[in-house]
């Protein structure tokens, strides 16, 4: 494959597919995306679309960084992302299987930063990490496709059976409904596999993502 086709955008019923190559430096796929869609900003002026990586595993913060230049050089707004990343796609299919029909979702990209709340009558994706100080408020579900290291309140008018999970979960606080219960320190440090909080006996059990 020549070196100008380690990226290549193809429109979808969905959205916008990027093809990314799968055995290409990083650092090359980087600044290939960054002029294509220098190139297409015209054409992507004003688009509201979902992003699908495709063609190579992506770290979240490789990932990341490809929807950062994306958002930066042009204006588009992106509704959803689905990538190849083994656990966003646990993620998706979570969302597909639990969330509740009757609520409305809210897809919001960008992470939660110290003093901000993201609140929200319906359910929440957030594509991004709720930092240290940071609050997520959802009437139903909180599907975190980062880090949550702040605050996170499911079910805040009530809903008992609604759920919060998270590539890496390590709240200061998480409550469903009224119940409440805070992270042990032991359980805050090294690597952790994506992770799923219910309630179930009126108490809040957090068990890995499967």
């Amino acid at each position: 494959m020549k070196q100008d086709n380690y990226v290549i955008f193809k429109g979808t019923k969905d959205g916008i597919a990027v093809q990314l190559h799968p055995d290409a430096d990083f650092e090359v796929i980087k600044q290939q995306l960054e002029k294509k869609v220098e190139d297409a900003a015209k054409f992507f002026d004003g688009v509201k679309t979902s992003i699908v990586l495709k063609g190579r595993d992506l770290t979240e913060e490789q990932e990341s960084q490809l929807l950062d230049i994306i958002s930066e050089k042009c204006n588009m707004t992106i509704t959803f992302v689905k990538s190849q990343n083994t656990e966003i796609n646990q993620m998706a299919a979570l969302l597909a299987q639990e969330i509740q029909p009757h609520n409305i979702t809210k897809f919001h990209k960008g992470s939660i930063r110290s003093g901000q709340c993201l609140e929200f009558d319906g359910s929440v994706v957030l594509i991004g990490d709720v930092n240290p100080g940071g609050e997520i408020k959802a009437e139903g579900n909180i599907i975190i496709l980062g880090q949550l290291k702040g605050m996170a309140h499911a079910g805040c008018k009530g809903m008992m059976d609604a759920f919060v999970t998270a590539i890496y979960m390590v709240p200061v606080q998480l409550r469903i409904a009224d119940i409440i219960t805070r992270f042990p320190e032991e359980n805050k440090k090294g690597p952790k596999p994506p992770e799923y909080a219910y309630v179930e006996d009126g108490q809040i059990y957090v068990m890995p993502l499967s």
